[in-house]
């Protein structure tokens, strides 16, 4: 959307011929600093919404095995 709202203002203020030089000096920063959340954003979808990856419930099992792997650890110490 901020792509064609540059280009638009591009368009209708054709008459700055400063604006057609340094466009691309704009639009190179802001474009790298929406592209990567955009794509992060799209990442986080696809996982959740088509592969069905739910990232909550990763960390839940994770934080799990963790937790057995401390008292596993701790019965073994206490036995020493």
């Amino acid at each position: 959307m901020f792509m064609f709202a540059f280009q638009l203002f591009g368009a209708i203020n054709d008459k700055s011929s400063i604006l057609d030089v340094v466009e691309i000096y704009w639009l190179i920063p802001i474009m790298m600093i929406v592209i990567p959340f955009v794509y992060f954003i799209r990442i986080k979808l696809m996982d959740k919404l088509v592969y069905g990856i739910d990232l909550k419930k990763i960390d839940a099992e994770l934080e799990e095995y963790d937790r057995k792997e401390r008292e596993q650890q701790n019965i073994s110490g206490a036995q020493e």
